[in-house]
């Protein structure tokens, strides 16, 4: 930037800083008045509500005090406090509605050894089954209860009680009697809420008057006290309840255990932060409290609180927006300049990173050993890894259909390979290309076998704009699958063939030996545990080499009858079982691409687990249909009424040798479940079992479906073949409840 751009810069920026600067402060000035002027209309309103709530409170706890004046003031001056006095000195009292008083009540000081005579003495004078019951006989002097009334409604009494082990309520009644006057005590627990939760249990406070009778003319004697408990929040709450709701949070506070603390709060109905406090005090009695209050000033001025912040903000966001302006004007065509440079430097940098990128990837897949081929929509090749570009000699690729013929490609049957087969036009038409082998013709004559897969490059919308495939070489894979077959066939003949002499001797043996009078039954069992053990062993080897195949065998796959193999498994399987005979429903089933024997072996046993775990002299109950999944997929479910599998098993029925009835007497290898899962996983799909509604099972199966074939799931269901003898045909609905 040259010297006078910079000059001009430096100019507007002072200029603008110095008209953003004063009108921030105008702003924040004016914005700090109005606020101030608020808060001390604020305040002032607190400073009134405070008074009128501590007139309240004192004119409460008065109503309190005068009542126990009252009724001291009755009983006095009389020959002798009785209780047909005492109910009619409190009457007045009950009828005046005092939310926060527990009871009130007459004591008698007792003095030490003193307590049976005193006891016989105040049930002359109406306590009427009074026991008087001192809490410590160490004590010189007792304060017994002797007449009391409820006010809260409560019917606990507390005639005969001791309250010498209670020290705020001595303290106050010992000041009584000694000052001749109304005592308030110190807040604490009152005796008779010694049984209330500690949560919602209150502190309280006792009002005490002392009583002199006069048992002859010019004699006065100190006869007890009337006392009156005082709930400290109830007090509070009395006095607060006007109808109005307070927004003011009002705490009480008094001498609790020898200091200052909270007796009493309750919340104002005003929300948001108390950012206004005050306080007051009030004489109850001989005692001092204080009032706390608290309260949102936003609640109290009656005025907008935004307005400050609003007058501010709003002053400050003009005088930065002329600031601006003016700035703006000024350096206006030396701002443009500097944003196109800006967005130069940035574009290259971005540049620069999309070419890294772009070259991290391609020497990515330029190293691995296999064929990656991207297209556009229009089957135009975009990119070709290295090890693509070296199958081909000629010019460039330019189209997918341009790589079919020069590779001489050709499916495993060794019918030519269409370019509309080709994986990335198929994957451009939505279709799944997964683990499909292609023969391919090298010039010399050799053949290589290829793997290949291709899939659907979509927007974030969802159409589709392009295709990816990727291919390697299987050949040597392939050859060592058709070694490990041939090994597998050596052994099922060295191991099964001899297998197959044993027990067939043995079988010669049992039938001609069981009617020998020769042999005796322990022998014949012997034979029958041989010959149960062979067969055992046979279905190990037939597991094993199931699984081996299941594993390592040639997959090959192609669009397969799925309803045809399992007409052929049902029919094998009904034609051996016993009675009674299994009930077998065939549903609507679609056309599946995966490899017939493999498939076969999947049906097979599913559907003869499903026979097999059923409860003895139950007939089995097997449905087995097919569903469309979203994905273009086919789900084979086999559902039975057998006997389940229990909790926590689920899925380690699919592990090798995971028997999951072993204890029930059920015979089995546990590899028929596992080499499902084998298969299913070659498929490129999944298997899986749930509880069947109703009771049994549910095994779900997922395969790919026939290539250019929608799954026939809707179609109507194709009943069990009635030429079967031993096949029920059902008349029922699937048992598979969706």
């Amino acid at each position: 930037m040259s010297s006078g751009r910079g000059t001009g810069w430096r100019g507007a920026t002072v200029l603008a800083s110095a008209v953003a600067v004063l009108g921030v402060v105008l702003a924040l000035v004016a914005g700090g008045v109005v606020a101030a002027g608020q808060r001390d209309a604020a305040a002032e309103q607190l400073r009134q509500r405070s008074n009128a709530i501590a007139t309240r409170v004192a004119a409460e706890a008065r109503r309190y005090t005068d009542a126990v004046s009252l009724v001291a003031a009755s009983l006095s001056d009389r020959t002798a406090v009785t209780g047909r006095e005492f109910r009619t000195a409190v009457a007045p009292v009950e009828r005046m509605r005092l939310p926060g008083a527990t009871a009130i009540a007459f004591l008698a000081p007792v003095a030490r050894g003193r307590v049976a005579e005193a006891q016989r003495r105040w049930q002359q004078r109406g306590a009427t089954g009074l026991s008087l019951r001192p809490i410590n006989v160490a004590e010189p002097e007792h304060y017994f209860y002797v007449f009391d009334a409820s006010l809260d409604g409560g019917r606990e009494r507390m005639a005969g009680v001791d309250v010498s082990a209670s020290r705020e309520a001595v303290v106050a009644l010992r000041g009584a009697r000694d000052g001749r006057r109304l005592t308030v005590s110190d807040a604490y627990w009152l005796l008779r809420d010694a049984d209330v939760p500690v949560e919602v249990r209150q502190l309280s406070f006792v009002v005490t008057a002392p009583v002199f009778t006069a048992p002859s003319p010019g004699v006065r004697e100190f006869a007890g006290w009337v006392v009156m408990g005082m709930r400290g929040r109830d007090l509070l709450a009395g006095a607060l309840d006007t109808g109005t709701p307070e927004p003011v949070d009002v705490t009480l506070r008094a001498t609790v255990r020898g200091a200052r603390a909270e007796v009493a709060s309750l919340p104002g109905a005003a929300t948001g932060a108390r950012d206004l406090t005050g306080g007051a005090h009030i004489r109850v009695g001989n005692r001092a409290w204080s009032l706390r209050f608290a309260v949102p000033a936003a609640a109290l001025d009656g005025s907008r609180r935004g307005v400050p912040a609003l007058l501010a903000t709003a002053g400050s966001a003009v005088s930065v927006c002329v600031a601006a302006l003016i700035w703006a004007l000024a350096t206006g065509r030396a701002r443009a300049r500097a944003r196109v440079e800006t967005a130069t430097r940035e574009l290259r940098a971005s540049a620069r990173a999309v070419e890294a990128q772009r070259a991290y990837l391609v020497q990515v897949l330029d190293l691995l050993d296999l064929t990656v081929v991207t297209c556009d929509a229009s089957g135009a090749v975009v990119h070709m890894n290295r090890s693509g570009r070296s199958r081909f000699d000629g010019p460039a690729v330019i189209h997918v259909r341009d790589t079919i013929e020069p590779l001489g490609l050709s499916k495993p049957d060794g019918t030519p390979l269409t370019a509309e087969e080709a994986p990335l036009l198929r994957a451009l038409r939505d279709e799944s290309v997964q683990a499909e082998e292609i023969v391919r013709t090298m010039p010399d004559g050799t053949v290589r076998r290829l793997l290949a897969h291709a899939r659907a490059l979509r927007d974030p919308d969802g159409a589709i704009v392009g295709a990816v495939s990727c291919a390697y070489d299987v050949t040597a894979l392939r050859e060592r699958e058709a070694e490990l077959a041939a090994f597998a066939g050596i052994v099922a003949h060295d191991l099964k063939n001899p297998l197959a002499m044993v027990i067939g001797y043995v079988d010669l043996l049992l039938d001609e030996l069981s009617d020998a009078p020769t042999v005796t039954e322990e022998q014949l069992r012997t034979l029958s545990r041989v010959a149960a053990t062979g067969r055992r062993m046979r279905r190990l080897i037939d597991d094993l080499l199931g699984m081996a195949h299941a594993r390592d065998g040639a997959l090959r796959p192609a669009d397969v009858d799925l309803r045809a193999i399992v007409d052929d498994v049902v029919a094998e399987r009904l034609a051996t079982a016993g009675d009674p005979a299994p009930q077998v429903y065939v549903g609507p089933l679609a056309p599946v691409r995966a490899d017939a024997g493999m498939l076969r072996q999947v049906v097979d046993n599913l559907i003869g687990n499903a026979i097999k775990y059923t409860p003895p002299g139950r007939p089995a109950r097997v449905d087995v249909t097919t569903s469309a999944l979203p994905d273009g997929r086919v789900r084979l479910e086999v559902a039975d009424r057998g006997i389940g599998i229990p909790p926590g098993q689920h899925a380690k029925v699919f592990n090798d040798f995971h028997r999951a009835h072993a204890a029930d007497g059920y015979a089995g290898t546990g590899l028929g479940l596992a080499i499902c899962r084998r298969i299913a996983e070659r498929h490129g799909g999944t298997i899986t079992v749930e509880d069947n509604p109703g009771g049994g099972s549910r095994f779900c199966v997922t395969l790919p479906a026939a290539a250019g074939e929608v799954p026939a799931a809707t179609r109507e269901p194709r009943r069990g073949r009635v030429t079967e003898p031993a096949m029920v045909a059902s008349t029922e609905p699937p048992t598979v409840v969706r």
